[in-house]
């Protein structure tokens, strides 16, 4: 199996928070604009580094990269759409809730 190759870390950035952060936190706005900057930040600070998506999903599960505020086992959860769109017709969905 041909082993995938690393991207910037911009790229990996948007693409975690487009597919983790907001699928989790949707109806948390503040709290998605404060990952975005910091998320953002993090992405200027290492802005020559390449890495693989998995890599960085590792790092930030596992509380190398200390932005997400979910709990550890909701936070390394992928969510798909249709769960996600789920969650959005429930009116009192709290990602703070899962564990």
């Amino acid at each position: 199996m041909e082993e995938k190759k690393p991207y910037p870390i911009t790229h990996v950035v948007n693409w975690y928070y487009g597919n983790f952060c907001t699928r989790k936190c949707f109806n948390k706005e503040e709290r998605l604009s404060e990952c975005w900057n910091k998320l953002q930040e993090f992405a200027s600070k290492n802005n020559n580094l390449k890495i693989r998506h998995k890599e960085f999903k590792d790092l930030f599960d596992n509380d190398s990269i200390k932005i997400c505020l979910l709990k550890p086992n909701f936070r390394r959860r992928t969510v798909g759409w249709s769960q996600m769109e789920k969650w959005q017709r429930e009116p009192d969905f709290d990602p703070d809730k899962f564990d």
